[in-house]
């Protein structure tokens, strides 16, 4: 039983972490936007000058904002809807506990997808975004929060027994 509390309590705090980024992220849409544009700038890259990624026109970097909102929305609002669902079925047998964890498993997913697909994969390494001033906190956030959400994956990963009582 303590297993599944922590699943859904832990799912939640996830799902919270990614809401929150994207709140903050479209609060803040002007600078979020002129963020993703210096990112791709190939600005204040002096340890390796050459960007194997061309600077990509407004359009794209738009579309890249969309995305990159999209899955932590959807990371935010599945990973709390999952955890609702994880929390509800609690006393469950395995097989309905199994298969409530649908959404979160798909929150985690796009969690992982972004901050460590995104994130690490195009803005860090595409981008190298690792060498630049405003690159360190990006850096290490997303792998923290892709490490989170990977480690909340697995964890939901693991099969229930069934309720002793």
């Amino acid at each position: 039983m303590i297993d599944r509390v922590l699943k859904a309590i832990i799912t939640a705090s996830v799902g919270l972490m990614a809401l929150l980024y994207v709140a903050h992220n479209i609060a803040n849409l002007p600078q979020a936007f002129d963020f993703f544009v210096y990112t791709t700038s190939h600005t204040d890259q002096e340890a390796y000058p050459v960007t194997i990624l061309p600077v990509p026109p407004k359009f794209l970097i738009v579309a890249g904002m969309i995305v990159v909102f999209g899955l932590e929305f959807l990371a935010g609002l599945g990973g709390l809807f999952g955890a609702w669902k994880l929390w509800g079925m609690r006393n469950a047998s395995a097989a309905e506990f199994e298969a409530a964890k649908k959404w979160a498993k798909i929150a985690m997913g796009a969690a992982v997808l972004n901050w460590w697909g995104l994130f690490q994969g195009v803005a860090i390494a595409g981008y190298q975004l690792w060498q630049m001033p405003l690159g360190q906190g990006p850096f290490d956030g997303s792998w923290v929060y892709g490490g989170m959400a990977m480690m909340t994956l697995i964890y939901l990963g693991q099969r229930e027994s069934e309720l002793a009582s």
